[in-house]
């Protein structure tokens, strides 16, 4: 007797399709131990919306006073790793990078989470969560 089993089950990476996307914040994580925020209690609130003609829009609410970015982006891949690569053309102070251009790179995760990579020079890892349609 023979028994096999197999999980031919896809994973769930999330995937920009033709209709507009919501994507929220909720988690900032610091560089030292402990300082995971989410919620309310997070420095400030944000979201991105991606539309199906590879434009974006970002809004930033600090304390009630609410910013907002636009651009265009593109899905990339590196390493096997596909991300979103944003250009900004309006609102670059709200640019969570490190590389002083006018771009932005928000990686995809597992699941229905985009991550931006700030991080790595001291900013704060931002995870983003896909609002359900």
């Amino acid at each position: 007797m023979f028994i096999s089993c197999s999980n031919n089950e896809e994973e769930n990476i999330p995937v920009l399709d033709v209709n507009s996307q919501k994507w929220e914040l909720v988690k900032m994580t610091g560089s030292f131990t402990g300082t995971e925020t989410t919620g309310a209690d997070m420095e400030w609130q944000e979201y991105y919306i991606f539309n199906s003609n590879a434009t974006f829009i970002k809004s930033r609410d600090i304390g009630g006073e609410v910013k907002e970015a636009s651009g265009t982006y593109i899905t990339e891949t590196f390493n096997e790793q596909e991300y979103l690569e944003l250009t900004y053309s309006k609102g670059k102070e709200l640019i969570a990078s490190c590389s002083g251009n006018d771009k932005e790179q928000l990686f995809f995760s597992k699941g229905d989470v985009l991550k931006g990579n700030w991080n790595i020079c001291d900013g704060p890892e931002l995870e983003y969560k896909q609002l359900k349609k």
